[in-house]
């Protein structure tokens, strides 16, 4: 796995694949979540920004215990912009894992709870109408190939709620420019509960690729 740090990457990204990138994010997010769910303070009735927080600050330590000194580093809840012109931000995204000097070599990620329960189902529309579509319309991540969106499963039941935003994404798939339906995604390591769909984003000619992974929380 790519080691970021590494003195001839840094300031260099024409030299990291990006899927080197978005692999070790990945596991250093796998390895974090395994110390939020040990925290006592950590359930299924916290809100979305304290799951991320508690996820943030273990992202670091992570990052400390493999002792990774350089890339990537790792914001939370920052500011993006759909314009270098913009003078306020259009939104602020969970995280940014950032990997260059240069102010759009970001890995972006949004963040929401997910659960398949009668009395929280409205949080399936709320992945995609506050959360996918703010990638789509260019809030996070202009011109990116990649992003992601982490699910905070809160009911512990991955698939039921797969299928669940499964329906969101076909009933708004025209707000949300899909063009390739959901999949599993197979291409950064052995990431569980990992999938993707892709979209055309507002004002772009490619397509961008939007992962998504699911956490359970205890």
């Amino acid at each position: 796995m790519l080691p970021l740090d590494d003195s001839g990457a840094v300031g260099q990204p024409s030299f990291i694949k990006r899927k080197d990138i978005i692999a070790t994010v990945f596991d250093i997010i796998q390895a974090a979540w395994i110390q939020v769910c040990q925290k006592p303070e950590i359930n299924t009735q916290c809100d979305e920004d304290t799951i991320a927080g508690a996820l943030h600050n273990e992202m670091w330590a992570e990052k400390e215990r493999r002792g990774i000194h350089g890339p990537p580093r790792i914001e939370n809840e920052a500011a993006t912009r759909r314009s270098d012109k913009s003078l306020k931000p259009d939104g602020f995204i969970d995280f940014k894992m950032i990997y260059s000097w240069n102010i759009e070599d970001y890995f972006g990620i949004e963040c929401k709870r997910v659960s398949s329960t009668d009395q929280d189902r409205y949080l399936a529309t709320d992945y995609i109408k506050k959360g996918v579509i703010r990638f789509v319309n260019g809030t996070y991540s202009i011109g990116h190939d990649y992003a992601a969106m982490l699910g905070f499963v809160i009911d512990g039941k991955v698939p039921q709620c797969i299928d669940l935003i499964c329906d969101r994404l076909n009933k708004y798939k025209g707000d949300i420019c899909l063009k390739e339906d959901w999949i599993d995604e197979p291409g950064f390591g052995k990431t569980p509960n990992l999938y993707r769909t892709r979209h055309l984003q507002y004002g772009q000619k490619d397509l961008m690729t939007i992962l998504h992974l699911f956490l359970i929380v205890n």
